[in-house]
């Protein structure tokens, strides 16, 4: 009895305070206020006080909740005499495949139903299979705007020209595009033009060079439309964002050739848009990783996934983030407004959280206080290495598509003329299964103007150099197993299908029969003359 009514007491209050945050939300002037430094340690607490009641309000009135705890016999309330976060560690672990698919949409909704009107429909991209629809109702969207606006007002407050928004993310139902309008449009002139070079080359001649461009999209969509030549890019005044994928610092270099500021944002269609930002501080902090392999291996998993991460910073108040015992990361929506509550969901994403508190010595450790004056908002770190199912196992080591796609960007030669890039797990003629690295060139580049064996040796040693398991899983490979390399015409073998999806496909598997149609055996035969040993 008494932990029930210090439970109803700590919910009342939580709700009593969310009043008031509501109150002072609309304003971005008064929301910057509820971002103020030196209350992160208060966040912090406040957001596991709100998961633990999201979490009991979803265990109560969802059903689908309530048969996914029945199956895993865990208890409706949390104990959380010994602390909330060590009582919500218990908590049971979902994600698409044990949740999401196994239950309706109404089942998965407070009350077990569907609100008859304010719900936005969206639909992930469906790259990794069935594209899923996921229903947004009016509190949530508030919150997600309200977010996106301040984000938005404080790069606008620092522009000259009035800003001008390109939403290049695509349109219709899919969870991206849709958002960036609906979040945008009452705080700043928009265009949802979608992923159309020409059209957003049209768009900026017909206004002019007296606006800042907003540019909004995917990153290879932002680096194909600055490699075009048909516009003088120097007349015209950019700032890039980007969401759905990282990026390296050469690819932030190079759209910064156009762009006079580039940052990015971590979201899913599967839990929210803008869960985390990249801030001044957050990418200085990542270019003084890839510069200092002490600093790296201190605070970071480079070495272990041979990929330099991403790192955001995120409102613990809204999410509480952790991480698995496989590095994955487990995201709780805070929030209790949401129709679809979603708790310690694994969206099979690889990272780890890192409070300031915890870096600042760190950094000073190293030499690097100056950084510290680069940050404005005190808020946690996320570090982010892609995803983890994403990934292919080579004889005992892991590599995934953005080690690739970090060597490709920060080649010189290969950056301005390769489109994608692609991991095609496959069998062969034999039925041994072979790592394909395929990478395709922009349309009008031509594979003969290469000379691919010299390229593809130093892709390798590039890879070996980053990814230590992966250098001695090819040391320990038999001979007719040794991955393989190969550059594509635009749209031809593995990507001649490519434009039918959304987004890029960066991991594939083929069997005998596919891969042969691909033409894979023949850039097998091609490539192993590559010195790997």
């Amino acid at each position: 009895m008494r932990g029930a009514l210090k439970r109803r007491a700590i919910f009342t209050l939580l709700s009593l305070l969310e009043g008031v945050i509501r109150l002072l939300m609309p304003r971005v002037s008064t929301h910057r206020i509820l971002w103020a430094p030196g209350i992160e340690n208060l966040r912090w607490k406040l957001g596991r006080l709100r998961a633990w009641r999201t979490f009991e309000q979803a265990a109560r009135r969802v059903p689908a909740y309530r048969a996914f705890l029945t199956e895993r016999r865990f208890p409706r309330h949390l104990d959380v005499s010994r602390g909330v976060q060590q009582a919500f560690e218990t908590v049971p672990v979902m994600d698409k495949d044990s949740y999401i698919r196994r239950w309706s949409i109404p089942e998965r909704c407070v009350g077990g139903r569907l609100p008859r009107h304010g719900v936005i429909v969206d639909e992930s991209s469906g790259s990794s299979g069935t594209p899923t629809s996921w229903v947004r109702g009016p509190r949530e969207r508030q919150a997600t705007r309200q977010i996106l606006q301040l984000g938005y007002s404080n790069t606008a407050s620092t522009l000259s020209n009035p800003p001008f928004v390109l939403n290049a993310f695509s349109l219709g139902a899919w969870a991206t595009g849709m958002n960036v309008t609906t979040s945008l449009t009452d705080v700043s002139m928009i265009k949802s033009i979608g992923p159309d070079k020409s059209k957003i080359i049209q768009t900026m001649r017909e206004f002019g060079p007296n606006y800042t461009y907003v540019i909004l999209s995917y990153p290879p969509f932002l680096k194909s439309l600055f490699d075009d030549t048909s516009i003088d890019w120097t007349s015209y005044d950019i700032v890039a964002a980007f969401g759905g994928e990282g990026i390296s610092e050469s690819m932030r270099d190079h759209i910064l050739t156009v762009a006079h500021s580039a940052y990015g944002s971590y979201g899913a269609s599967d839990l929210e848009i803008n869960i985390a930002l990249e801030t001044d501080f957050s990418v200085e902090l990542r270019r003084a990783l890839a510069a200092s392999p002490e600093l790296s291996r201190q605070i970071s998993k480079r070495d272990e996934y041979g990929v330099l991460p991403m790192i955001f910073q995120f409102n613990p108040f809204n999410y509480l983030i952790e991480t698995n015992a496989e590095g994955e990361l487990l995201v709780t929506i805070a929030r209790a407004e949401n129709l679809n509550p979603r708790i310690r969901y694994n969206i099979h994403d690889r990272g780890h959280v890192l409070r300031m508190k915890d870096l600042e010595p760190v950094l000073r450790e190293h030499g690097l206080g100056h950084l510290l004056k680069r940050r404005q908002l005190d808020l946690p770190l996320l570090f982010h290495y892609g995803r983890s199912d994403l990934s292919i196992d080579f004889n005992g080591a892991v590599i995934g598509p953005d080690s690739l796609r970090d060597v490709i960007n920060a080649h010189e030669q290969l950056l301005p003329i390769a489109l994608n890039h692609r991991l095609i797990s496959f069998e062969d003629e034999n039925g041994d299964r072979q790592l394909h690295l395929a990478i395709q060139l922009a349309e009008g580049k031509r594979t003969s103007d290469l000379d691919a064996a010299a390229l593809a040796a130093e892709i390798f040693i590039a890879l070996r150099r980053a990814n230590g398991d992966f250098h001695n899983a090819i040391l320990t490979s038999d001979d007719r197993m040794l991955p393989s390399l190969a550059f594509y015409d635009f749209r031809t073998g593995p990507f001649v299908g490519d434009g039918a999806k959304l987004k890029n496909v960066y991991v594939e598997t083929l069997d005998a029969i596919e891969a042969a149609d691909a033409g894979l055996d023949r850039a097998i035969v091609a490539q192993k003359t590559v010195q790997l040993r």
